[in-house]
């Protein structure tokens, strides 16, 4: 994310409540991931875990940059 959208995110964060919920579980995606991430050997079931929270939060920040377009576009 650029300056900018980081910029326009942090205003909407503070006055819309569904972006900041999106903004959040981002965050929270982000926390687990690198939790995961510090681990050099996974196991199978620890592997599909990492993908689908990686699948998530992609699925997430999509979600959230196309409700900051329809906010700011208004």
């Amino acid at each position: 994310m650029e300056k900018r959208e980081r910029e326009i995110l942090q205003s909407l964060v503070a006055s819309n409540r569904e972006i900041k919920k999106l903004y959040d579980r981002h965050r929270k995606l982000e926390r687990e991931i690198e939790n995961f991430s510090r681990y050099t050997g996974y196991s199978g079931s620890a592997s599909l875990r990492l993908a689908a929270l990686k699948k998530e939060k992609l699925k997430n920040k999509e979600a959230l940059v196309s409700l900051m377009s329809e906010t700011t576009m208004n």
